[in-house]
């Protein structure tokens, strides 16, 4: 496998943004309504000049907030985020805000590599324990659960048009 992994720089901003635009549109087709997801797509440059911005004060803005890109054979095919818990109950732990793997590189080690990569680093952030949301209907629950994560919230949320369910997956000691 040749990969690397790394946290982005402002350099990196249009591949980090290109690949959870188009890994939305893979994976949540069919649960997300189309035009939202088309709307995603059509308005990738604004999502990357937005987020552009941000990083020029994401130390002051979100200091406890890391993004990382995995590269396999020099392709952008997957992000990895962390930051603080934003759940309110959960306020001590790590949370991996977003994992996505495009589908072409899917079933072959790298969610694994990724997941692993969000543990380390919210374990030199100084956490123990961590959570992630999915989709309920998302195929990628099972992985979360083989991982090791209990379920332990379902929240509603009102994306792109629909209320849909995000399940809480915690774990402990990690």
């Amino acid at each position: 496998m040749d990969y690397k992994i790394k946290e982005i720089e402002k350099k990196d901003i249009y591949d980090y943004i290109y690949v959870n635009t188009y890994a939305w549109n893979e994976t949540y087709k069919g649960i997300m309504a189309d035009e939202f997801l088309d709307k995603i797509k059509n308005e990738l440059d604004k999502n990357v000049e937005r987020l552009e911005k941000r990083f020029d004060t994401s130390k002051i803005e979100e200091p406890d907030y890391k993004r990382f890109l995995l590269y396999v054979n020099n392709e952008p095919v997957g992000i990895v985020a962390v930051c603080k818990s934003r759940e309110e109950k959960y306020p001590n732990s790590g949370e991996v805000c977003s994992l996505y793997l495009l589908n072409k590189i899917k079933k072959k080690g790298y969610g694994k590599i990724l997941f692993e990569k969000a543990k380390q680093e919210l374990k030199d952030m100084g956490y123990n324990d961590m959570i992630i949301y999915c989709l309920k209907d998302n195929p990628t629950t099972s992985f979360y659960e083989h991982m090791g994560g209990e379920l332990v919230l379902e929240k509603e949320r009102f994306i792109g048009g629909k209320d849909l369910i995000e399940n809480c997956y915690y774990y402990h000691n990690i």
